[in-house]
């Protein structure tokens, strides 16, 4: 079952709801967005795959290459294939080509019409633990309908969500580039974090890096610096604006600190910046503070966990 929009949330005209890791965040629809997603500290790779024969000829060209590539000790650099659930595969290999210690595991994960690579090394007394675990998320990989936002638990990368409840080090990052603003840098990242220093909250390390850039006569401002709750989700927020030669900048952070070992309440961080460019005015970026502001809140206030993720 799947919904439009998270129940609750007010969206602005133009606005959509995106999926991305374990949450919900909204963003202008006519903005480009650009992603990254590691599970268990490995990068996820979308494939962009035609078909499913045209998945087959994107890993039997690996293994090729694989079998071609020469092992100082083994001859190949190729150790095994392995086939999985839904016509997925992992592909086994020496992950260096001197050295014999180490495996490197290339996973091609397909479901519907959807596809991606997943990889990392693998320690070899942990190749038959690896290749379960693998074995587990071919199963569990499922194809994103165009618009879908997906109900339950699981991990959305791109297409396809991942629903694995399993504790790992996941993470992910995506950069919205806005329209008609190329002056503008805004993005936002998740990371699970194995553990939070209640000392070094955003406000504890930067205040005094932003109290001496005050008063160092730039011309800088402090537009807001103080806690920041987005429903549940505790967070702090330092928005400094300035103005030289004519030209307005913006440093804008949001950070919630999350909690140790948390699949639910990971680091967030969103962070906007309009700075030095090849840009003399502010014709591509923001016509005043108030629409700076008005951006960020709408992207900052939307921010939560998709319902049932966890």
């Amino acid at each position: 079952m799947a919904q439009e929009i998270s129940e609750g949330k007010a969206m602005k005209t133009g606005w959509k709801t995106h999926a991305i890791g374990r949450h919900l965040v909204d963003v202008p629809g006519d903005a480009k967005l650009v992603e990254s997603w590691k599970y268990n500290k490995n990068v996820l790779e979308p494939l962009p795959v035609k078909s499913e024969t045209h998945f087959k000829l994107i890993v039997e060209q690996r293994e090729a290459e694989l079998r071609k590539a020469q092992q100082k000790k083994h001859g190949s650099m190729l150790v095994e294939r392995v086939a999985h659930a839904q016509g997925s595969v992992t592909l086994i290999s020496w992950s260096s080509p001197t050295w014999d210690g180490m495996y490197w595991f290339d996973s091609y994960f397909f479901s519907g019409s959807k596809s991606l690579k997943y990889s990392g090394d693998v320690s070899l007394d942990r190749k038959q633990a690896a290749l379960e675990r693998r074995e587990r998320y071919a199963q569990e990989w499922r194809e994103l309908r165009s618009g879908e936002i997906p109900e339950g638990i699981g991990f959305v990368a791109g297409d396809m969500i991942l629903a694995d409840k399993d504790f790992n080090s996941e993470s992910w990052r995506i950069s919205i580039q806005l329209a008609n603003k190329p002056d503008v840098s805004l993005e936002i990242s998740s990371f699970v974090v194995g553990k939070v220093d209640p000392e070094q909250t955003l406000r504890k390390r930067a205040g005094g890096v932003v109290a001496g850039m005050l008063g160092m006569g730039l011309g800088l401002a402090r537009l807001r610096n103080r806690e920041r709750p987005v429903g549940p989700i505790w967070g702090e927020e330092i928005l400094v604006a300035g103005t030289q030669n004519g030209k307005r900048s913006y440093g804008f952070k949001w950070e919630a600190p999350g909690k140790a070992n948390s699949l639910a309440e990971p680091q967030l961080n969103i962070g906007l910046e309009v700075g030095e460019s090849a840009y003399a005015t502010n014709a591509q970026s923001f016509a005043n503070d108030e629409e700076a502001l008005m951006l960020w809140d709408g992207i900052v206030d939307s921010i939560r966990l998709r319902p049932g993720a966890v």
